[in-house]
This record gives C-alpha cells, sequence and structure tokens, in this order.
C-alpha cells in the first residue's frame, strides 16, 4: 500500500509542478487554457475555474497535460486571441521550455529544504575488509584507504564517490582513486569497474569487492568495549573470526553474543591490534541481548543557514543533471544495455522504499525524478517539449513556419520512439519481476 501511495504522490507532485509551468506561461501570453489535467483516462476529480479551464485528475497517475486552445486541433479557434499556435515562435519557445524549467525549480526547492533543514550528513568513503579475487584487491585496496578523490576530483563521502563511479559506467578506462591509507600515505589505485557496468543495477561496493568500514566512534566509559581496550577511530577488521563488512553485521553478532567472549581484529594507527570483547548482557522490554558500549564513528556532518543552502543546492542539482545525462548518453551510445531502462514499477518500488526510509528520503527521491523529467522532456525528440522547442527555434531562425507535413511525419516518429521507450521499460519492470 505504501508503495502505490508513494509512487502516486511522486507522479502527481513532479507531473503537477511540469504542467504548471507551462500552465503560467500559456496564460501569461494570453493563451486560452481549456484543461489542466493530472494523470489520464477516467477523470476522479474535476472543476471549471472562472476562465474556463477544467482543472482534473485522472485515474491512470502515468503523465498529464495542459491542452491549450489550438487551430490545429479545432479550426473553428482560428483567428481567436488565445488560439496558441498563432502565437509568436518566441512564445511558444518559453511556452514549451516552462515545463521542464519548474521540474528544476521544484528539484531546487527540495534540495534547499532538506540542506537548511537536516544539514548533510553520510559516512567517510574509508574502506574496510576488501573481498578476495575481486577489482579491488587487484586495485590494491587495503583496510583502512581513506578514498579522496577519483580523477581530478576531491571527494567526501560514499555518495560522491557512487555518483562518480556512474559518470565513468561503460568506459573502458579503469578509474583512478585517490586514496590515503591507514598510516597517511597517498596512492592512487585503478579500479576496474566493468563488472558493474555489465550489471549496474546490482550493489557497486559489493560486485567490485569494497566494503565500507566499520569505525568506532564514542566508546562509553565502563563498557565492554573499554575494558577490552578499544578506542575511538578503531576500524574493525574481524569479530569472532569472520570479516565485518557493516554495521549491521557487527551489530547483529554483539547482540547474539551476550556474555560470550569475542575475539576481535581491529586496525590502529595502521596497526593491527588483537583485542577481546565480551558483551554486557541487557533485558530491554522482555528482551535480553548483548551490548560493548560504542557508536558509530567515520561520520561527516555540514550544517547550512538559509542562505548558505542556495549554493550547495545548486551543487547537488547540477552534480544529478550530469549524473542523468551522463546514463541517457551511454544509453544512446551502447555503453549501457537498454535492459537498464527503468518503468513505472521500478519508480514505484523505489518510491516505496524511500517513503519507508523517511520524509528526507523521499523528498531526495522526489528531487531527482524531478530532474530526470525535466532533463527528459528537453531532448530534442518530436513529442517531447525539447522537440517543440527545437522547431519554434528553426522557425524563428527561417522567419516562417515549418511545413505542416513535415511536422507530422515528425510527429509520428516522436510518438513510435516515445511509445517504444515507454514499452521497452515496461517490459524491463515486468522481466525484472518475474526472474
Amino acid at each position: 500500500m505504501l508503495t502505490v501511495l508513494a509512487f502516486v504522490v511522486t507522479i502527481i507532485i513532479i507531473v503537477a509542478f511540469h504542467e504548471w509551468g507551462h500552465f503560467l506561461a500559456m496564460r501569461a501570453f494570453g493563451v486560452r487554457v481549456l484543461t489542466f489535467s493530472v494523470g489520464f483516462g477516467p477523470k476522479l476529480l474535476n472543476f471549471t475555474d472562472k476562465k474556463g479551464t477544467l482543472w482534473t485528475i485522472s485515474a491512470v497517475p502515468l503523465g498529464g497535460y495542459v491542452k491549450p486552445l489550438d487551430a490545429r486541433e479545432d479550426e473553428t479557434a482560428e483567428g481567436h486571441p488565445g488560439e496558441f499556435s498563432s502565437k509568436p515562435a518566441w512564445q511558444r519557445v518559453i511556452t514549451y521550455a516552462a515545463g521542464p524549467v519548474f521540474n528544476f525549480i521544484l528539484a531546487m526547492l527540495i534540495y534547499w529544504v532538506l540542506l537548511a533543514g537536516y544539514g548533510q550528513s553520510g559516512m567517510r568513503a574509508v574502506i574496510g575488509p576488501v573481498a578476495p579475487q575481486t577489482a579491488a584487491e587487484q586495485a590494491g585496496f587495503q583496510p583502512g584507504d581513506r578514498i579522496e578523490a577519483v580523477g581530478d576530483v576531491a571527494l567526501e563521502g560514499w555518495r560522491p564517490f557512487y555518483n562518480e563511479m556512474i559518470l565513468h559506467l561503460g568506459e573502458d578506462a579503469p578509474l583512478a582513486v585517490t586514496v590515503r591509507d591507514a598510516r597517511g600515505e597517498k596512492h592512487v589505485r585503478q579500479l576496474d569497474i566493468s563488472l558493474w557496468s555489465q550489471d549496474p543495477e546490482s550493489p557497486p561496493l559489493e560486485t567490485l569487492g569494497i566494503n565500507q568500514a566499520v569505525v568506532i566512534g564514542t566508546v562509553v566509559e565502563g563498557s565492554a568495549a573499554e575494558q577490552a581496550g578499544m578506542r575511538s577511530a578503531d576500524l574493525v577488521l574481524t569479530l569472532a573470526g569472520q570479516p565485518v563488512n557493516d554495521w549491521q553485521t557487527w551489530q547483529e553478532t554483539i547482540m547474539s553474543s551476550a556474555g560470550v567472549s569475542l575475539p576481535l581484529t581491529v586496525i590502529r594507527d595502521g596497526e593491527q591490534v588483537s583485542l577481546t570483547v565480551v558483551p554486557d548482557s541487557v533485558t530491554e522490554q522482555g528482551k535480553t541481548f548483548g551490548r560493548i558500549g560504542v557508536g558509530a564513528g567515520g561520520i561527516y556532518r555540514q550544517d547550512f543557514s538559509l542562505l548558505s543552502a542556495i549554493p550547495e543546492a545548486g551543487g547537488r542539482f547540477v552534480e544529478q543533471v550530469e549524473v542523468i545525462l551522463s546514463s541517457l548518453a551511454k544509453l544512446v551510445t551502447g555503453k549501457l544495455s537498454l535492459d537498464n531502462l527503468g518503468g513505472p514499477i521500478t519508480i514505484a518500488q523505489v518510491a516505496g522504499e524511500s517513503a519507508s526510509i523517511g520524509l528526507a528520503s523521499f523528498l531526495a527521491l522526489l528531487a531527482y525524478l524531478s530532474i530526470t523529467l525535466g532533463v527528459i522532456n528537453l531532448l530534442p525528440i518530436p513529442m517531447l517539449d525539447g522537440g517543440w522547442i527545437f522547431f519554434g527555434i528553426i522557425e524563428m531562425i527561417r522567419g516562417r513556419s515549418l511545413p505542416e507535413r513535415f511536422l507530422l511525419a515528425a510527429q509520428g516518429v516522436g510518438l513510435t520512439l516515445v511509445v517504444s521507450f515507454m514499452l521497452l521499460a515496461i517490459y524491463n519492470d515486468l522481466v525484472k519481476q518475474f526472474s
């Protein structure tokens, strides 16, 4: 139920903002708007405003449209002052561009609200145990390596590292990853991501053999961890003889081992140190579990004022646009398989997962999808806003309209392309569901 609700809310918001951009531009240029619809098919809710515009929410939430008075669809509209196709080309170009622009504005607003309200935090990109016989091992990654840059791009945290990997998907050359090892020495590791490029939907770190480090933050005074000799900034390698690949595994092992001696290996100041910890037995709400008294470390946080959040939101926006454009270019050039194209089922699942995590996660996804919708609609493909913008610019250069026969033919080609990609995306969704 949450997945369906999150999907519907997502589509309604990003489509409504997109169409609102078109609507406001039309109203500004004196165009009579007949219908403003979010969704297609049977009308669920509707009303008509004082200017004669029918506002409606329809049953199929897979898009939307703003319908102006247009002589190309209604011959009786010829000569009407509110008719759309007779407006100057520059006004029509602005009208078509307004939809994607409003998607970008929505994304910027969301990023601004998130950064000003929640700040920015994440785990520093520190490498934990490296899986044997993997790309990470072949590149020479070692536990304790802290990723500082990819190529010439300095970064902090796993999120920007993921983005850089996405930007290099499908490329033959390995990633030049600059790290600072546990002893503080700098190295450049050449990471081959071709295995992940073959299946971009697989977990990238797991596919490449990289594990996020479990770094100890606070150590509670008098706790089992302090008695074992653990210190803040220790990087955990093994617990009970097994590699510690993530905080969840570490936590589950401790909670299930109350009163049990657990051998422990950590990296401290570049050296491996062997310890033994005995989790205290704790009973809360009728449940008994183990606890050693440590908090997570390796976390960075940055807070922003309302003003300082603006450029940071702009940077986040540009970062996502680069990722989307890079992915589209790789799909077109064949560097990425079209099997990776996702449709409404994928969007619904991701929206549901984000909503279950929390409001901030859902809003971040909403911003990303809004940017995606805006970028795709600006592609110079007939039937999309970008196609009509392209034709409008040509008309402005020529000084006269393009032939009607050409526009109809281009519209047919564009419709075929758009429908084909939509069907392919839905097919990919179904294959993923049943495979």
